[in-house]
């Protein structure tokens, strides 16, 4: 799926819990600018996985993009978490 702030490869498992891999490449910027964007977008999906509306047996790749940071927080969560449930049905 493609976001405004990252895109992001869902596949089912059999594991009990959701594991999140999130991945910044070096065309973003530095590595103080890498690991920025990729603890945004880790807070994000940690905020929607604490709302309850994920699917327990899941593992998401995230791939940052640029635009993870300099958009607002907000409309980022909501991403994460229609990611979340979207993997969910």
């Amino acid at each position: 799926m493609r976001m405004a702030a990252f895109n992001a490869r869902v596949r089912r498992t059999a594991e009990p819990d959701v594991r999140l891999a999130v991945i910044a490449t070096r065309a973003l910027g530095g590595a103080v600018v890498r690991n920025r964007a990729k603890r945004r977008v880790r807070e994000a999906f940690r905020r929607a996985l604490a709302s309850g509306d994920a699917c327990p047996s899941i593992d998401l790749l995230i791939t940052v993009r640029p635009e993870a940071l300099t958009s607002d927080f907000g409309p980022m969560q909501a991403d994460a978490l229609a990611v979340l449930r979207e993997a969910g049905r």
